[in-house]
């Protein structure tokens, strides 16, 4: 497997969708000379840190002490766990979305990925309580209703945390809806009507609600998607340009090259160039 290619990673047992993992005890779950794509969400908390970093989507981030991390699903992540400790929990993505669905109260898991809290010194002995329970339980039963119960406590007291990217207001619910719907059909032709129809809005007042919560348009909404697709079939698949054109939706190469270049003011074989460059 060539450096360009991705690791595309699912969790060991479809039957138990929480699992969890001591960061310096599974070492061997990380191999740094790649980038991986789960299917799942990942909820890293570094305890101990030496000047570490990781890439997500292309940009790089620095890692300190007593972090909380969300990794996506489908997210492009790469990390060097070399004298990291902390522990990561992974969440088969229905699982996860259900659980948020009624814990989340300012659904902060429903936005702009990546997420990132850092956790405060009054917390600490709460979390490390809740890493033994989640290490009890996975060393000897693994018993799914147990483990979605220390989930649930984790999350909820995740959000209590202070958020070091953004601050996510309150939004409607219909917006949410509408953020799902993009995840869902972003590589279809589909007029912003289709959208506003699913909502039972018109157009302009849908827009108004997508603007005010996350400050651009459902349309940018959809290209933004498209665009990061778009670069991590690029950057780390071997599907050529036309392949990954006919992928994302285009009927023509040629539009799909345009809206690449207009977007990142280079060609997709320039980009592709450039990711193998610092590869």
């Amino acid at each position: 497997m060539s450096k360009q290619q991705v690791v595309k990673v699912q969790q060991f047992d479809k039957d138990v969708p929480i699992e969890f993992f001591k960061l310096e005890d599974n070492i061997e779950l990380f191999n740094f000379d790649y980038h991986y794509q789960c299917n799942f969400y990942q909820i890293y908390w570094f305890t101990k840190t030496q000047n570490s970093s990781q890439l997500i989507d292309f940009e790089s981030y620095d890692i300190t002490d007593d972090q909380v991390w969300v990794i996506y699903p489908g997210q492009m992540h790469n990390i060097d766990p070399t004298g990291i400790k902390g522990y990561l929990v992974s969440v088969n993505k229905d699982y996860f979305n259900r659980i948020i669905a009624q814990e989340f109260k300012q659904q902060k898991f429903r936005l702009h990925p990546p997420l990132w809290f850092e956790l405060s010194k009054d917390k600490k002995a709460l979390f490390n309580a809740l890493m033994i329970l989640f290490e009890e339980e996975w060393n000897t039963q693994k018993r799914t209703v147990v483990l979605e119960k220390y989930l649930s406590i984790y999350i909820t007291h995740i959000q209590d945390l202070k958020e070091l990217y953004q601050d996510n207001p309150l939004i409607d619910t219909r917006v949410l809806k509408l953020l799902e719907l993009v995840e869902e059909h972003y590589t279809k032709p589909y007029h912003t009507s289709f959208y506003a129809d699913k909502i039972a809005l018109s157009v302009k007042r849908m827009n108004e609600l997508v603007v005010k919560s996350t400050e651009i348009t459902l349309n940018q909404h959809i290209q933004n998607r498209l665009l990061l697709e778009a670069k991590r079939l690029i950057g780390y698949s071997d599907l050529n340009i036309q392949e990954i054109s006919a992928e994302l939706g285009y009927s023509e190469v040629n539009y799909f090259n345009r809206f690449f270049k207009k977007q990142t003011g280079i060609t997709p074989l320039v980009f592709r160039t450039n990711v193998k460059k610092v590869q």
